[in-house]
């Protein structure tokens, strides 16, 4: 088997190995765009890529994500089974070997064959599209303490009450009690980072 994969922003090669045992090859096309931006907005672009391939088989990843084991053989094997022309993959944001717990993702179609891809608003296939079992995980922060250290250098400090009203509101819309989210929540409170993270 053989796969095509666009890449938003910097991604690693290390972040892709899990994928090279399951394909005779693997060719990489880099969109250059923020890898956080929705695709739809990133139409032409992401057009062209496709046109570019030459794999029919099309996976879409972005920086900070890494492919597991698991992930990349459940790719595989989706691939193989064609059960689906499309799949959407979910990506859970990782912090201090942790997963955060903001909001609920259903995933984005991630995986998809070429010839059924609709060039329209949407990021869309003709035919089914289903929801991977696992998961890529997207790399925030190693640890609290690189955590703070970039913010210290890339961000200001707010004042002790907007830090507490800010997290307020980020803990009511994360709708968590998970202590690792919590704690992520208040350290981005306390810093205006203009969402550069």
């Amino acid at each position: 088997m053989q796969l095509g994969i666009v890449t938003l922003g910097h991604v690693h090669a290390e972040d892709l190995t899990a994928l090279t045992p399951h394909f005779t090859r693997i060719e990489q096309l880099v969109l250059d765009i923020a890898p956080h931006d929705s695709l739809t907005k990133h139409r032409p672009e992401l057009n062209r890529a496709i046109d570019a391939a030459s794999d029919d088989w099309i996976l879409i990843v972005r920086e900070r994500e890494k492919i597991s084991d698991a992930v990349a053989n459940e790719i595989a094997g989706a691939m193989s089974d064609a059960k689906a022309w499309g799949f959407r993959i979910r990506s859970i944001p990782m912090y201090a070997g942790k997963p955060l717990r903001i909001g609920v993702d259903d995933g984005e179609l991630r995986l998809f064959h070429r010839r059924h891809f609709l060039r329209r608003d949407e990021l869309a296939v003709q035919g089914t599209v289903i929801r991977l079992h696992n998961t890529f995980h997207s790399i925030t922060f190693d640890s609290v303490e690189h955590h703070r250290e970039y913010l210290g250098k890339n961000a200001v400090p707010h004042s002790s009450l907007r830090r507490a009203l800010l997290f307020i509101r980020y803990a009511l819309g994360a709708r968590t009690f998970d202590a690792n989210t919590l704690r992520y929540l208040w350290i981005e409170a306390g810093f205006d980072s203009g969402g550069a993270r």
